[in-house]
């Protein structure tokens, strides 16, 4: 199996800043129809509480590869600092985002399957 991901940073920092405003369309261009699922009911249940996250630091690491049938999944980890409140203390954030793609399909593109806290 052969894939290639161009493991980026950017689009850590994209969907926090969809998630904080709250923008579903973005959200859904890069997500699995689950994920966006679970991604909307956390953006519902938080109602109209705002939320701004600075990204202070963040690096990726891919740590899995595998293919179950025609998708490809790989495991990157995602960790860093954030800070959540406004001139408060940046706090340290580790998540796995599992990612996939139908490698058979050229059209297909990169999309964000699962998060997991590390």
């Amino acid at each position: 199996l052969r894939l290639t991901l161009k493991v980026s940073t950017n689009e850590f920092i994209r969907l926090q800043a969809a998630y904080d405003a709250k923008d579903l369309a973005d959200i859904r261009t890069y997500t699995t129809p689950e994920m966006f699922a679970e991604i909307s009911m956390q953006i519902q249940e938080r109602g109209d509480a705002p939320q701004q996250t600075e990204v202070v630091t963040v690096n990726a690491d891919i740590v899995d590869v595998v293919s179950e049938g025609d998708v490809g999944i790989v495991s990157v980890r995602f960790h860093g600092l954030i800070r959540e409140q406004s001139g408060g203390a940046a706090e340290p954030f580790d998540e796995i985002w599992h990612v996939q793609k139908y490698v058979n399909d050229p059209k297909s593109s990169w999309l964000i399957a699962g998060i997991q806290q590390a």
